[in-house]
């Protein structure tokens, strides 16, 4: 049996979403973004209960602190709603080892603007190892024209989940 490593993240491009190779969410959340010059707008309500924001603070192995979890999104599908209420300033997903393996995503959208890809990682939900498969968008936005700082805007979209 071959060992497959716990985390594989694929960079697929702005291209492949061009191309509508991307779940439609995506690509309407990416023509928000491009329609605006990349500042946040009314059109990102539009897609806020999807997304989690965080800073623009990045390091390298860490993303950046999250400070905003919608309803809707997929890391309180996978993780439940708890550790949304941390009293720390910066929250972090619950597993560790999957915030470093995707921080990469996250330099990427700071340099480039956006960053999508497609994950595959092994976690431990309720005490049970599951694997998940999913789709994500990073995108690089100023609360307004000509500030300083940028927030990045997370979209993910679980493919699938197996146990």
């Amino acid at each position: 049996m071959l060992a497959r490593p716990n985390y594989m993240f694929a960079d697929l491009g702005l291209d492949a979403i061009d191309r509508g190779l991307a779940d439609p969410r995506l690509a309407r959340f990416l023509e928000d973004a491009r329609a605006s010059g990349g500042i946040a707008d009314n059109r990102l309500r539009l897609h806020m209960p999807h997304l989690s924001l965080c800073s623009d603070k990045v390091a390298d192995g860490v993303p950046p602190p999250i400070f905003y979890v919608g309803q809707d999104c997929s890391q309180r599908q996978l993780f439940g709603d708890d550790w949304t209420r941390s009293p720390d300033s910066g929250l972090r997903t619950p597993d560790a080892e999957l915030e470093a393996a995707a921080a990469d995503g996250y330099l990427i959208a700071l340099e480039r603007g956006a960053y999508y890809g497609y994950a595959r990682t092994r976690l431990h939900l309720n005490g049970a190892p599951v694997e998940v498969a999913f789709e994500r968008l990073i995108i690089a936005l100023r609360p307004r024209a000509g500030a300083p700082t940028r927030f990045c805007a997370y979209y993910g979209l679980i493919q699938s989940i197996e146990r």
